[in-house]
């Protein structure tokens, strides 16, 4: 169960009307217990406190691990909004959960002791005019530190001309990502992204490419590189021609750019 309460005011700041709204949230999740040790596990992964995610009730990732749940979650959000216009241009929200239960299954399928709360997760975004700042933080009360944070800077002409730097901290690794997009006429554009770790000085993951679109068909050519471990990385070049409305012969590469270049609008069949 998921409520929200929406609330709102007209205020002025700096000369410009804006709408404030706030809007209190509370949510219940409830899920059976149910030991999952004997079940392998191919793809769920623990999910971070997110704002979003305390309120799915959902600890993993994936199908292959479904964590019990028994707990209560407050948020509370808050939007500053251009009477005139609708944009928005700073963005709050804040959430904890609260455990029913004082046992939780971790990624093995076993369960475990847990403390009776959760970080507080935490969200600042703010917009102005062509660019854009993303700030995401995880705070443990216990401690009264931040644990993760996520950041990302963006000046944004339309999704196929901006440039986005970004940096992540989960605590323990630390990592920057560039991203960015160029039209080099009205017909092509390039693409490119990277993800370099600075705790351990290795490139993650690196995406580059070239794309060119008609008024009826588009070809577009990437190349990926990924780190699998040591000193090994893994290379793998796509070519994707699009008819217009019909079929690519490549539709998972969309996906897979949207993934790793954010931001940036992948389909080439509009």
């Amino acid at each position: 169960m998921d409520s929200k309460l929406f609330l709102e005011r007209e205020v002025s700041l700096f000369g410009t009307d804006l709408i404030q709204t706030l809007t209190p949230r509370l949510a219940y999740n409830y899920t059976p217990k149910k030991n999952q040790s004997a079940l392998p596990s191919f793809d769920s992964a623990d999910k971070n406190d997110s704002y979003e995610s305390l309120f799915s009730g959902r600890k993993f990732t994936g199908i292959d691990r479904i964590s019990n749940a028994n707990s209560f979650t407050f948020g509370l959000e808050s939007d500053f909004i251009d009477e005139a216009m609708g944009n928005t241009y700073l963005s709050l929200k804040a959430a904890q959960t609260f455990h029913l239960d004082d046992q939780d299954m971790n990624s093995d399928g076993n369960f475990v002791d847990r403390r009776k709360y959760s970080d507080i997760a935490g969200s600042i975004d703010l917009a102005l005019d062509n660019f854009t700042f993303n700030n995401s933080f995880q705070f443990d009360p216990e401690t009264n530190k931040i644990d993760k944070r996520d950041s990302a800077f963006t000046y944004q002409l339309n999704p196929r001309k901006f440039l986005t730097i970004s940096h992540h901290d989960d605590g323990g690794t630390e990592s920057a990502e560039l991203y960015g997009a160029y039209p080099i006429n009205a017909q092509m554009h390039v693409f490119a992204g990277i993800n370099r770790s600075l705790t351990d000085s290795i490139t993650n993951k690196e995406t580059t490419g070239i794309a060119y679109e008609s008024c009826c068909w588009a070809v577009r050519l990437a190349n990926f590189k990924e780190h699998i471990g040591g000193g090994d990385y893994d290379y793998v070049t796509q070519v994707e021609l699009v008819l217009k409305g019909l079929a690519s012969t490549s539709p998972g590469l969309s996906r897979r750019l949207e993934e790793n270049i954010p931001n940036y609008l992948a389909n080439l069949d509009y």
